[in-house]
């Protein structure tokens, strides 16, 4: 027994240099060997908790570990022992000064209870959901959540890192915009703490990272993010990435850094519709304590269709408005500050133009574009068409392929994927798409 003890001590020494150091102290470091009866080895753990975990997290590192020590596998048995050491709950301070890299806290009020869930979102709030329950351990690593401006992208992300703060598993987790990432590498080469840079950012159990798409140029934090995105991998940590577009539609990032993107799980986020809207604008409400009747609401819902931020920041007018000139909150005052808002913003080009504007200069009959046409000239110019739809509208996929020939989601997104990579290799293709826009913006 005691050359067996000796054994799973040299196991544990292996472990120890392949699992994030907080990880191996919580995990692994309590357990001891009660038996190896050369099939088998029972080992001791605190409670089935943690019995549990190191059956769905580390089966696969433990068992290539013995193998390398003892010359032959071994299969795995947890007993709870309750004298084993108890782990230490994990709020570990990070391996570098604070001072120098301090943490971005996560904004308590964005979890998944006050995220409204509807058609434009729902796909990517399960996988959200997913990561949350099973950090590491699932098969969405990494988690890539893309979309536009104010869709929700952060809510979900911050959602994320809050639900696994708050499970008790005690992961270490880092909450970093792309900016952050690369301000921090900035400092460290200045102050020449490469060494503590990496180590920072590659202890982490939970990494999520807001606005990749800023990375784009940065060849140096490029490498950096490569790196901590490998190390991560190999040692179990989850990486979730928020962009405001796919990884194939992001120009000046390696290509090493795109394939890895693309290796787990990518899930958009669409504008939300009227329904979805409404649902959104009656929960804040609520929380805010405000009453407007249905039919109020309906017209807000209706006259904010871009996106949730661009509806929040009308709410706050709205409420900032109606308290400071004490005014109710009435259907004139409302179609009042629509308008005003209305006069900023550009025009907003329609699907119905697009598909005039398209069909006009590629000289094909605006019908074909909705057509079951397979010839390549009408179907190019119906990609094309999606294309901008996409990009300068606030339209989700379904309305565009329901308004092109009732196509599905699938078809619009492989519309948009053949025109951004045409665009790279195909000048002619660009200098088309430039004249329409100028037409359509005129």
């Amino acid at each position: 027994m005691q050359s067996a003890n000796v054994s799973w001590q040299e196991c544990l020494s292996v472990l120890s240099e392949r699992i994030q150091p907080q990880s191996f102290k919580t995990w692994l470091k309590p357990t001891q060997l009660i038996s190896d009866d050369g099939n088998f080895l029972e080992i001791a753990v605190p409670n089935r908790f943690v019995a549990n975990w190191l059956e769905n997290n580390y089966t696969e590192q433990i068992v290539q570990a013995v193998r390398e020590v003892c010359g032959a596998p071994r299969k795995l048995k947890y007993c709870v022992s309750p004298s084993t050491p108890r782990p230490v709950p994990v709020q570990p301070p990070p391996p570098v000064p604070m001072d120098n890299y301090s943490r971005t806290l996560l904004n308590r009020r964005y979890t998944f209870d006050n995220f409204v869930v509807g058609d434009s979102n729902q796909f990517a709030h399960a996988a959200a959901v997913a990561v949350a329950d099973a950090p590491g351990r699932n098969k969405f690593n990494p988690l890539y959540l893309y979309g536009g401006v104010g869709l929700g992208k952060t809510h979900l992300v911050q959602a994320i890192g809050n639900a696994v703060a708050g499970n008790g598993a005690g992961l270490n987790i880092l909450y970093v915009t792309s900016e952050k990432f690369t301000n921090d590498f900035i400092r460290a080469i200045a102050e020449q703490k490469t060494a503590d840079f990496a180590n920072y950012y590659r202890s982490v159990d939970l990494l999520l990272i807001d606005d990749i798409q800023f990375l784009t140029g940065k060849e140096a934090t490029q490498v950096q993010f490569f790196h901590t995105f490998n190390s991560l991998q190999q040692t179990g940590g989850q990486i979730v990435m928020t962009s405001d577009r796919p990884p194939h539609e992001i120009h000046g990032l390696e290509e090493r850094l795109l394939s890895r993107f693309q290796c787990g799980l990518v899930a958009d986020i669409q504008p939300p519709d009227f329904e979805m809207r409404l649902a959104i604008l009656n929960k804040r409400l609520s929380a805010e304590g405000l009453k407007v009747s249905p039919e109020i609401a309906a017209m807000i819902a209706d006259g904010i269709r871009s996106n949730v931020r661009e509806l929040e920041g009308f709410l706050i007018g709205l409420s900032a408005c109606s308290s400071l000139t004490r005014q109710e909150i009435t259907a004139e005052l409302v179609t009042q500050l629509l308008e005003k808002r209305a006069s900023k913003k550009p025009k907003e080009i329609s699907l119905e133009e697009i598909q005039k504007t398209v069909s006009e200069y590629l000289r094909v009959s605006p019908e074909s574009l909705k057509s079951k046409n397979k010839t390549l000239e009408v179907v190019t110019a119906r990609q094309i068409a999606m294309y901008i739809a996409k990009h300068h509208t606030g339209h989700s996929l379904k309305k565009i392929g329901e308004f092109f020939g009732n196509r599905d989601h699938s078809t619009v997104i492989h519309a948009i994927t053949k025109i951004a990579e045409s665009l790279s290799i195909d000048g002619n293709l660009k200098h088309r798409l430039d004249e329409i826009l100028k037409r359509l913006t005129a």
